[in-house]
Parts: C-alpha cells; structure tokens; sequence
C-alpha cells in the first residue's frame, strides 16, 4: 500500500484525481437532470395553447420530472424515457388498456427521428388517431428474429415507401404540434419492434392491429441494444455496429470531458 505521507507529491495527485472524477460525476449528474426536466416542459408544449387545464399541466410535468427515465450511456446525454416496454401507464399518467409494447421517448418540437438500424421502409402514413408513422423493417436481430419497426406519432416524414435507410439517418421529425388523440397530449416517439407486417390491404382485418400483427407481443427494444441488453447505445457516426442491434433513435449529447 503507498505511503501517502512518504510519497506527498503522489499523495496530492492521486486526491487530485479522486475530487476532479467526483466533481465530474456531480456535474455530469445535474446536466441530465436539467436536461431531463427541460426536455420535460418542452414535451408538454400542447398545454400553452391549453391554459384551462393547467392543473393537467403541472400534474404531467411533475410526473415526468419524478418518473421519466434517464438511461443515458456513459458520456453521453440522451432523451428520457417516459412510458417504458411493459408500463402500465402511459406518458399522460394514465393507466393503460394493455402492457405497454414499446417505449415512448419524449422530445422537442422538429426533433430529428433517426433509424435505428440500417433497412428498408414500408410504410408511410398519417393514421387517425397515431399521426404521422413510419414502418421499417430493420431485416434479422441478433437473435434470428424480424425486426420490424414501428416509428409513431412523428411529424413530417424525411423519407418515403421502399427507400432503403442507414442507422443514424433522419428518417422523421417529431411533430411542432400535437393533435392527435394518440399521442396523449404529450409529445413523443412511441417505437415498437414487431415480427410480422400488416401489409395495407391487410389492414381492418382480424389479427392485424395497426401496423403489426404481433402488436400485442411484439419484442423487447431493450434486447437489442448494441452494446448489450439493457445498455442503451447511442449512435456514433464512423462507428461500426453489429447487425440486429440498434441504437437509440434520437442523437445523443456528449457530456463535457474535465477541463
């Protein structure tokens, strides 16, 4: 063991060290924070031009603050997950119908939306009560199994029917306004990874629930991720992933290193 009163000048850099890696860790801790209560108040923009429901407004943005999910990786700050895979409420705080199948992350107004993989899209549409959607199908997982992508409740649309799109690539944004029942009031991407397409004529039909058959026992985002189940990974450019993972669907924040 080192003699810290033997070696002083080692002493001093090794405490130097330990209080600059603390204080780092604070700052990285309060810049989420205040980025994950930011991100809050602007997913929450429907209520400006709501003003009677304020009591709405502050109970939601409350919840969010409290609850929503900040899963960011190491180095990086991404967008909270608000209404995660398997929740029982939904990004309003209402109970569901069912188990949430995907996970909603909140965002700003015109936010870019970017693939998660690389792959083909299927559809675009603006569905009555989802809004603007996108389907791509992100071809095998790591695990041998279809990936096909529900992108819900976006804005305009950054690419159209059988464009073939790479991971990281704008394939939406999210929209300045939210008007559609669906998106609760809150604005957010709800991505869902289903196995088997609802082509559009089979669309109404029995077994084919919005945009995927298996709507309601689709697959575990969190399964998929690059680095690992559960590891969140953000998305990097001039970086190589391996194919069936994905990456985070919104561009990360790098946290400032130590000055």
């Amino acid at each position: 063991m080192l003699n810290l009163y033997k070696y002083p000048i080692k002493a001093l850099i090794i405490l130097f060290l330990i209080f600059s890696n603390q204080a780092f860790s604070q700052k990285a801790s309060v810049n989420k924070d205040a980025k994950k209560n930011e991100i809050c108040g602007k997913s929450l923009e429907w209520y400006e031009d709501n003003p009677g429901l304020k009591g709405e407004y502050v109970r939601i943005l409350d919840y969010c603050k409290d609850y929503a999910k900040d899963k960011s990786p190491e180095g990086f700050i991404s967008n909270p997950i608000l209404s995660d895979f398997g929740a029982i409420n939904g990004v309003n705080t209402r109970p569901r119908d069912s188990i949430h199948q995907g996970i909603d992350i909140i965002g700003s107004s015109n936010e870019a939306v970017i693939a998660i993989a690389d792959g083909k899209v299927l559809e675009t549409t603006v569905e009555d009560c989802w809004g603007g959607t996108v389907i791509i199908d992100h071809g095998k997982s790591i695990d041998g199994k279809n990936m096909i992508t529900i992108y819900g409740h976006v804005g305009d649309f950054l690419v159209k029917e059988n464009d073939n799109v790479k991971r990281g690539d704008v394939v939406a944004k999210l929209p300045e306004k939210v008007k559609f029942r669906c998106m609760a009031r809150v604005r957010h991407l709800h991505l869902q990874i289903g196995q088997r397409y609802c082509k559009k004529e089979e669309k109404d039909n029995w077994g084919c629930k919005y945009f995927i058959k298996d709507f309601y026992s689709s697959l575990n985002p969190h399964n998929y991720w690059a680095k690992g189940k559960n590891n969140v990974t953000c998305f990097e450019k001039n970086k190589t992933y391996d194919d069936g993972t994905i990456t985070f669907p919104f561009r990360c924040e790098k946290t400032s290193s130590i000055d």
